[in-house]
């Protein structure tokens, strides 16, 4: 029977995780959660001294009603009208729970990256202290997910604005089993993730065998945001948007030569679909064909895409069969999102589907074998 894999979805952390977990001498500038007077008793994040209501026109409580509202759209509500009240009560921190998501679904297993820590990258900017957040949030991973450790696999956190720190943490988190990390896909620092100064980051993920996800995050330079800095666009234009970051990132890596110094780095775009991969290629390899010295790369990018490139994309995607009858059927895997509203109920029987006019090897190697190679299961 073929393997199953899960390969993007969520956890929806405790409001008051980093409360708890962070060392003492950052707790009184860690992230948490109140209700503001000012409006209400509506929710309000606390960033050091500073009051964060919301991202745009998107007020936190629709910010949390996406983190957990699995299913909601698919029954008729939108955006403001998801029950967010599974956020509060702790409910999806009871991995028992999960356990029985995945026996529904038929998922052998799952990888599951943060919610709220998609949110803090693009608001905390001290290295120091963003450092101290990926190492509670990773201590609380590893904690909640213990008893399942064959089937729930935490993807632990890693802040590039500290790398000293960063290497430091993939040595812990290799020594306590973990198979892969994820880095937020935003600028730090105006610095490409190619920068020289993230080598040692991408050094030690190579050495410990770490698979690395490129994921999407919020945060106020997500490209297409000069269009709108006369006002406010909305949340629908954000999370349009901000699925091209993850693409860009991996821009930067092969751009600047990254997979040139570590060849046995595997990194992998998540939640950034897989439409936009061909003709990102086909540009790629075009414009190396006589711009190549321009740039650190050495070969073209379709061949540092066969050695080192995955692909997450999503269950239902029109266009995933064409990716891989022009590319293969060995790069490309798929996740449910869950819990997260624009997740996608029925995943498997959606990616069925949507890839029903490919033999069945390649299906069995999209719905799990790729994910196993990926992961280094």
């Amino acid at each position: 029977m073929s393997r199953i894999i899960d390969a993007d979805s969520h956890f929806m952390e405790p409001l008051d995780l980093w409360e708890r977990y962070i060392e003492p001498e950052f707790r009184t500038r860690c992230l948490r959660f109140t209700q503001d007077p000012e409006t209400g008793g509506h929710a309000m994040l606390i960033n050091e001294s500073k009051r964060i209501r919301g991202v745009g026109e998107f007020s936190m409580e629709d910010l949390l009603g996406v983190g957990v509202g699995y299913g909601q759209k698919e029954d008729g509500s939108g955006l403001g009208s998801f029950d967010f009240s599974s956020a509060f009560n702790n409910t999806l921190e009871d991995m028992d729970r999960r356990i029985a998501y995945l026996d529904n679904e038929g998922f052998e297993c799952q990888f599951i990256y943060p919610t709220l820590g998609l949110m803090w990258e693009g608001q905390v900017t001290d290295p120091d202290l963003a450092a101290a957040h990926c190492r509670a949030y990773n201590t609380w991973t590893l904690e909640v997910c213990a008893h399942h450790r064959t089937r729930l696999y935490p993807v632990g956190h890693i802040s590039l604005r500290h790398p000293t720190q960063a290497v430091r943490e993939i040595e812990r988190l290799a020594d306590a089993g973990m198979r892969t990390i994820f880095v937020g896909a935003l600028p730090v620092d105006g610095k490409s993730f190619g920068s020289p100064d993230f080598d040692p980051v991408w050094d030690a993920a190579q050495y410990h065998d770490m698979a690395v996800g490129l994921h999407l995050v919020v945060h106020p330079n997500y490209l297409g945001h000069d269009w709108y800095a006369d006002r406010r666009p909305g949340f629908m234009f954000l999370s349009m948007n901000g699925i091209q970051d993850p693409r860009m990132a991996l821009t930067t890596m092969v751009y600047d030569g990254v997979f040139e110094r570590f060849p046995k780095l595997r990194v992998a775009t998540i939640e950034s679909a897989s439409g936009w991969v061909v003709e990102w290629l086909d540009r790629l390899d075009y414009r190396y064909s006589y711009m190549g010295h321009s740039c650190q790369m050495e070969r073209p990018a379709s061949e540092y895409f066969e050695r080192n490139i995955w692909i997450a994309a999503d269950p239902d995607e029109r266009l995933l069969p064409y990716m891989v009858e022009l590319l293969g059927d060995h790069k490309f895997f798929i996740g449910s999102d869950y819990p997260h509203a624009e997740g996608f109920t029925d995943p498997v029987a959606k990616a069925r589907n949507a890839l029903h006019s490919l033999p069945e090897a390649s299906v069995n190697k999209i719905l799990g074998e790729n994910a196993v190679q990926f992961f280094g299961l």
